[in-house]
C-alpha cells in the first residue's frame, strides 16, 4: 500500500507546484475535525466544501495534474473508480445543458488536501461536488480511511454527445439482485415499515442534515447470518461495487473485512416489490436499501427529479464505523499494519470471466490456489443455479450448457477472500 500512497503524494506534490502563492492558501488547510467534515452533496458551491475548483480556474497543465491525483487515488477498473468519477462529471454537464443551468455543469468540481501530502505524516485528500464526494485519509505512507464516500446521479441514465451513461446501473442491479434473492419471510424481515427516507440517513457532511452516529447494527432488517452462502455472496457483490472504486490494495483489504463479518452483517430495504423479481426494486421514489455491518454502512436511496422533473435519481454512500475520516487521522492502517510496517494484502476483487459469452463452460483464474472454496452461479433475480462447497483449484470451470440464456454472476470465497465476475450465456 505505501507504493500506492507515495505516487498519490508525488501527484499531489505536483501539481501544487504548478500553483501559485494564491491558489496554494486555497487548495491546503490545516486539518481540523470541522474542516474534514465539510463536504457535501448538494450543488452549493464554495460554502460547503473545501478547497479549489477545478474547472475554469484551472489551467490545461494545472488541471490534468489535478486529475492525476484523482486517478492514483481511486481505481482503475471499468464503471468503477475514476471512470465513475468521469461519468458523473458528464451527468452534471449533461444537468448544465438540459435546464440546470450555472449551478450545475462538471467544472463545478473542488480539490483539497488538508495537510501538506506526505508519506510519513497525516492528512487527508478531498474532491467532488455535487453529487460526488470523496474523503480519502492517510498516514505514514498507509490509507487510514477511505470513507465517507458519496456519489449521485440525476438523471439515473443519460446519453450526453450520442454516448449512452449508467454509471450507477452496477449498483443498482446489484442490490436488485440481492433483495430478490430473498424469500418471502426474509423480505418481510427485511423491510423498514413504518417510516420513510427521503434521502440517506448518513449523507454527505452531517451539517447537511445528516446524522452524526451510525443506526446500531441490527436495528432493522435480516441478518446475513441466517442467509445461504449464495445469497450472502450477492450481499459481498453490492458491497465490493463500492470497495472497487478506491486504489486496488485498499479495496482488497476493505472488502476482505467486510467478508469476515458478512455473518454479522445485516440488509434492509423500503419499496413495493415482488419477490424473485429484480426489476421490481429501486423502482419509485422513496425506495431504499441499506448494508450495516461491524464496519461497513452502504445506502442507496431513490430521491425525486430536481432538474429532470418526473423520474427518480439516486443517492447513495459508503461509510465505515471504524474508518471514517480515518479517525480525524489517527487511526489504524486499513490493510491492519502499524504504522511502521506493512502487512500482507489480502485479495478480493473481481475477476474476468471468459469466454464471454459462451454456450458451453467458462472459467475464473484466481489470483492463488484454493482450498475448499464456495463457488457459486446466480442469475439476475438472485437465483443459484450453481453451487460447489469444497472446490480447491487456481481456476474455476463450469459447464453452463444447461443454462438459460442470459447475463450471470460467478462468485468464489476462499479463508475471507472473495472474487466475482460476470459472464453471458449464449
Amino acid at each position: 500500500q505505501t507504493a500506492a500512497v507515495s505516487d498519490v503524494v508525488t501527484k499531489a506534490l505536483a501539481f501544487k507546484a504548478l500553483l501559485t502563492t494564491s491558489q496554494q492558501s486555497t487548495l491546503q488547510l490545516t486539518y481540523t475535525t470541522a474542516l474534514a467534515r465539510k463536504w457535501s452533496n448538494l450543488p452549493c458551491g464554495t460554502s460547503c466544501r473545501n478547497g479549489i475548483q477545478l474547472g475554469t480556474n484551472l489551467s490545461s497543465a494545472q488541471y490534468d495534474a489535478a486529475m492525476a491525483i484523482i486517478q492514483s487515488a481511486l481505481s482503475s477498473s471499468s464503471n468503477n473508480g475514476s471512470d465513475e468519477y468521469h461519468q458523473m462529471n458528464l451527468a452534471e454537464a449533461y444537468l448544465h445543458a438540459n435546464g440546470g443551468g450555472s449551478g450545475y455543469d462538471s467544472t463545478l468540481r473542488w480539490m483539497a488536501f488538508l495537510n501538506t501530502p506526505t508519506d510519513t505524516g497525516a492528512w487527508m485528500l478531498q474532491f467532488g461536488g455535487h453529487h460526488y464526494a470523496a474523503n480519502i485519509a492517510f498516514n505514514h505512507g498507509h490509507v487510514v480511511g477511505a470513507t465517507p464516500f458519496f456519489m449521485g446521479l440525476e438523471p439515473k441514465t443519460f446519453t450526453f454527445n450520442s454516448v449512452a451513461y449508467d454509471p450507477l446501473g452496477d449498483e443498482r442491479e446489484a442490490f436488485r439482485a440481492m433483495l430478490a434473492s430473498l424469500s418471502s419471510s426474509d423480505l418481510g424481515t427485511a423491510q423498514i415499515t413504518g417510516t420513510s427516507f427521503s434521502d440517506c440517513v448518513m449523507i454527505p457532511g452531517e451539517t447537511n442534515g445528516g446524522a452524526s452516529s451510525f443506526p446500531a447494527i441490527g436495528a432493522v432488517g435480516v441478518s446475513c447470518g441466517t442467509l445461504s452462502t449464495a445469497q450472502q455472496n450477492l450481499v459481498l457483490a453490492a458491497i465490493q461495487l463500492y470497495t472497487d472504486d478506491i486504489d486496488s490494495s485498499t479495496g482488497y483489504t476493505q472488502m476482505a473485512v467486510y467478508t469476515g463479518e458478512i455473518a454479522q452483517t445485516y440488509i434492509s430495504y423500503v419499496g413495493s416489490a415482488t419477490q424473485g423479481s429484480a426489476s421490481t426494486f429501486l423502482v419509485s421514489q422513496g425506495d431504499y436499501v441499506r448494508i450495516s455491518g461491524p464496519h461497513v454502512w452502504i445506502e442507496f436511496s431513490c430521491q425525486g427529479g430536481v432538474v429532470i422533473q418526473g423520474q427518480i435519481h439516486y443517492h447513495t454512500v459508503w461509510r465505515d464505523r471504524t474508518h471514517d475520516y480515518g479517525v480525524d487521522l489517527t487511526g489504524d492502517a486499513i490493510d491492519g499494519s502499524a504504522a511502521t510496517g506493512i502487512s500482507e494484502v489480502s485479495a478480493s476483487k473481481q475477476l474476468n470471466v471468459y469466454p464471454n459469452p459462451s454456450a458451453s463452460t467458462v472459467s475464473m483464474a484466481l489470483p492463488h490456489q484454493a482450498s475448499n472454496a464456495i463457488v457459486s452461479v446466480t442469475d439476475l433475480n438472485g437465483r443459484t443455479v450453481y453451487s460447489d462447497n469444497a472446490f480447491s483449484g487456481d481456476k474455476v470451470s463450469i459447464d453452463v450448457r444447461s443454462f438459460a440464456g442470459g447475463q450471470y454472476f460467478l462468485y468464489v470465497r476462499d479463508n475471507g477472500n472473495f472474487y466475482s465476475g460476470k459472464f453471458v450465456k449464449q
